[in-house]
């Protein structure tokens, strides 16, 4: 059990909670009794369960696009911004369980709306831009269907984050990460591009301990 430190700490916790376990069990009753909150002080903030949902699921969202671009801060290199991007992405989604996905999916779908939303539209235009951006400094092949490589890396980082695929007992996560995206954007890059990989690749190295 938790004290109550105000509305958004609230919602951030609950997020992790959530990500952590699902929210097929989680009730109205088992939130107040979580998070310390009275029926009148849960009512003031929220409508209902979905509404308490919704609300964590905006915040974590709002709180991810800042990240984002605190990352992007970190470099002026468009292809080292790329693949920290594809890293900040694989770190977030390893923290959630895959069951919450699903459970919103089918029990929240408006809630499922606004994470979709977030994927198709936040991330897929952030990953066109970078990659446009690698293109246009010759780092990226002139001819790429960038559509299409956008969508196919989206994936990538989905199919990395597979247990059934790629089980973390197997297999070493650097060398997934590695050979996964060495080899798609080695494909991609011009001869500029490719001698900058290597290294960038190198430098932006997911550790065992943190995708295991």
């Amino acid at each position: 059990m938790q004290t109550f430190l105000g509305k958004e700490e609230l919602l951030r916790s609950a997020m992790r909670y959530f990500c952590a376990n699902g929210i097929k069990d989680v009730s109205a009753r088992s939130i107040q009794r979580e998070f310390c909150l009275g029926p009148e002080e849960f009512q003031s903030f929220f409508v209902d369960k979905e509404d308490f949902i919704r609300q964590a699921v905006e915040l974590y969202l709002a709180e991810q696009k800042a990240e984002q671009t605190a990352v992007q801060a970190q470099t002026n290199h468009p292809l080292a911004e790329l693949v920290l991007m594809i890293r900040h992405h694989i770190l977030q989604l390893q923290h959630i369980n895959p069951s919450f996905f699903i459970q919103i999916q089918y029990l929240y779908p408006r809630v499922w709306m606004l994470y979709l939303r977030h994927v198709q539209i936040h991330s897929y235009y952030m990953f066109y831009d970078l990659l446009n951006t690698c293109i246009e400094q010759k780092y990226l092949r002139p001819d790429l269907n960038i559509e299409i490589v956008t969508k196919v890396l989206l994936e990538q980082v989905n199919m990395l984050l597979n247990q059934s695929l790629f089980p973390s007992n197997r297999y070493n996560p650097t060398e997934v990460f590695r050979g996964i995206f060495k080899y798609y954007l080695r494909g991609l890059s011009t001869d500029k591009g490719n001698l900058s990989l290597e290294n960038l690749l190198t430098e932006v190295n997911l550790h065992q301990e943190q995708i295991s």
